[in-house]
């Protein structure tokens, strides 16, 4: 059984919880760290410019984009991965989403030369392009 459980009352919560205590050892409990329209929204929400502008060049891209392209258009590439695991660290401060939640976008560094370490890009997961547009169009 999967259950996703959103608002309700402090009683409910307390006594929600009594029974998943009641019966701890024949239950696994997990956090859902699945992005849904509703977290990309709040993501973008609270994401700093340079997220938001990068996310929207991702989307613009069909989920990846060239960190040469991106640097043509006078796109600041230098830190936008601290700044993702900022707006992740503050969204599960803020209570918008669990500990552990996949970063949206990701840099990537290609396969020929890893030692390398310069960027050649930004790249979103197909599955959540859709999520994201949905989010940033809505």
């Amino acid at each position: 059984m999967r259950l996703v459980i959103e608002g309700g009352s402090a009683a409910f919560e307390e006594k929600l919880l009594a029974l998943f205590a009641e019966h701890r050892d024949e239950l696994t409990v997990e956090a859902d760290r699945e992005w849904t329209v509703e977290r990309a929204k709040d993501f973008v929400r609270i994401a700093t410019p340079p997220v938001r502008t990068l996310v929207n060049d991702v989307l613009y891209g069909g989920g990846y984009r060239a960190a040469s392209d991106l640097r043509d258009m006078g796109r600041d590439l230098a830190g936008p991965s601290i700044s993702l695991s900022k707006t992740l660290t503050k969204g599960v401060v803020d209570g918008l989403w669990p500990s552990g939640m996949p970063a949206p976008v990701t840099a990537d560094y290609g396969r020929e030369k890893p030692q390398n370490k310069k960027v050649e890009g930004y790249r979103m997961a197909a599955e959540l392009v859709p999520v994201f547009t949905a989010a940033v169009e809505g």
